[in-house]
């Protein structure tokens, strides 16, 4: 039977809690009627987070892990697990279970009508049952506003870390995708909007995790500098272009796909 959906999940040093979103997860797709896979891709972490997740999925075999030798980012390690997914659809979500895997119903309800769905914090029927300390949630607004009218018209909350997208529409925008840590969201959808791809905003659950490895200030200010990076892409038409070969994305950094990329993107770095 044809995979139906890929869920991949980006882990750095997440030896603490990815048991519990693995068990999580398998529990609701074990009840569901369609063929799953489960990529886990490493960024390189420095704890005993390959180990945990081995020990783990050893007799699942429709989980995975790829691993990287070095840290790349959140963005890096979503691209590699995009592009390697074998399912009619792809969902991206984080190691912290933030938005619990049952959300996904809530965006599959869309998925006849649209090729990108995204889980939203912001719009209605969203729900925040931990909410996040108050400077962050005034950068996320912020951040949400300059996002807007820079990039992604529109969208009230690009940063959550659950979107589903129709395979074919996921592997033609994250070829293009430049940026390799949390900016990846943003230009990602600035991409679909520039190859004309329509997507919908879906309120979901969503509990915040103390233990975020976002750090407002630092990440604020790259956030920032990935944002006006994208605004020059889009001005010069940068996103014409597909930067990655489907068939690079399964070799660790440090081989032939971190060589290729560099090569490839000579030409929009600043």
């Amino acid at each position: 039977m044809a995979i139906y959906l890929s869920v991949i999940i980006p882990v750095y040093n997440e030896e603490k809690r990815i048991k519990k979103t693995l068990l999580s997860v398998k529990d609701y797709l074990d009840k569901q009627n369609y063929e799953s896979e489960i990529l886990l891709v490493d960024d390189g972490s420095q704890d005993k987070t390959k180990e945990v997740i081995i020990e783990v999925i050893k007799e699942w075999p429709s989980y995975q892990l790829l691993t990287n030798i070095k840290n790349r980012g959140k963005g890096a390690v979503v691209k590699q697990g995009v592009l390697a997914a074998q399912g009619e659809y792809i969902l991206f979500t984080d190691a912290d279970n933030a938005t619990p895997i049952v959300q996904i119903e809530k965006l599959f309800s869309y998925s006849k009508d649209y090729p990108i769905i995204i889980g939203s914090r912001h719009c209605p029927g969203a729900k925040i049952h931990i909410v996040q300390a108050k400077h962050r949630i005034v950068l996320s607004r912020l951040s949400n506003l300059l996002i807007r009218w820079l990039a992604v018209p529109g969208i009230y909350d690009t940063q959550c870390g659950f979107k589903l997208f129709q395979r074919e529409s996921a592997q033609e925008i994250f070829r293009r995708v430049t940026i390799d840590r949390f900016g990846f969201d943003f230009e990602a959808l600035a991409i679909a909007h520039y190859l004309g791809y329509s997507f919908k905003e879906v309120g979901v659950d969503w509990y915040n995790d103390g233990d975020s490895k976002v750090r407002a200030g630092r990440d604020a200010i790259r956030t920032l500098q990935d944002l006006f990076k994208v605004r020059r892409n889009l001005n010069r038409g940068v996103y014409k272009n597909k930067f990655y070969d489907i068939k690079m994305v399964s070799l660790p950094v440090g081989t032939q796909m971190e060589t290729e990329e560099k090569k490839l993107l000579e030409e929009v770095e600043y």
